[in-house]
């Protein structure tokens, strides 16, 4: 396949899970950002697109290819933050990064995915002292999906000069902690690889504790949909969860070591 025609391809593959994701983009990224920090982990990633999906989209207009000729580019949390703000700044002055997110959304899904800090799909949330806020989605390192707001609430403005730590070392110490990434051949594992995210947030147990917090998302020692938040700025471990599923339907936040 010629490498035109395989970009050309690769980025309907992108339109087609965008247009599965975008309708609740917007929404999750709020709930993300408005519910305690232990709440908000209970958000599920959204479905990624199936093969036999993708394939039967691309029969009816007359195209047969394999997902294997596309070429997937994963970029690292500072670099989803520099293109993101290179965009964002087109719209409003004297922004900074407010949250961004790794997103489950992978039209080659890896269990590997993550474990050098790198994702395919970021999103990117930027907002200033006024108010004005800017959301910028972006796939294989490049801007995907903007959406701009004069009026818009955030959870604090983060100094970037003051965080220390980055997705790399944070997945590293997961690791070192029993944590892996999500098998996308397991339904039970919720998510594929690790995911990221980072923000101002506080426990619910101290809410008045806001710090920035950096976390990693996978699965739990015990094989359990789990969360490691990291202090942004000390690299230290603030919380280590897992969602616990009890036979009677009940599910339980539990610590781990």
């Amino acid at each position: 396949m010629a490498q035109k025609d395989c970009n050309t391809i690769c980025n309907l593959l992108s339109g087609l899970n965008r247009i599965k994701v975008m309708a609740g983009i917007i929404l999750a990224a709020v709930a993300l950002t408005s519910c305690s920090y232990r709440d908000s982990i209970d958000i599920e990633m959204s479905e990624v697109a199936s093969e036999t999906d993708i394939s039967e989209s691309f029969e009816e207009i007359g195209i047969k290819i394999s997902k294997e000729h596309c070429e997937k580019v994963e970029i690292s949390m500072e670099e989803a933050i520099s293109i993101g703000m290179n965009e964002a700044l087109k719209y409003y002055s004297d922004l900074q990064l407010t949250e961004v997110h790794s997103y489950d959304n992978d039209y080659d899904i890896n269990e590997m995915s993550g474990e050098d800090g790198k994702r395919q799909w970021w999103y990117v949330n930027f907002a200033n002292q006024d108010g004005n806020y800017v959301s910028v989605l972006i796939s294989d390192g490049k801007i995907d999906v903007v959406e701009h707001f004069d009026n818009n609430v955030n959870n604090g403005l983060l100094d970037l000069s003051e965080i220390n730590l980055t997705a790399k070392e944070a997945v590293k110490m997961a690791k070192e902690m029993g944590m892996r990434g999500g098998d996308p051949l397991n339904n039970k594992d919720w998510v594929s690889g690790y995911n990221f995210k980072m923000s101002y947030a506080s426990l619910v147990d101290s809410p008045d504790d806001i710090r920035i917090f950096l976390e990693v998302i996978g699965i739990s020692p015990n094989g359990n949909f789990a969360h490691i938040d990291f202090d942004a700025v000390t690299g230290k471990v603030i919380l280590a969860e897992e969602k616990v599923e009890y036979n009677n339907g009940e599910t339980e936040w539990v610590e781990f070591e």
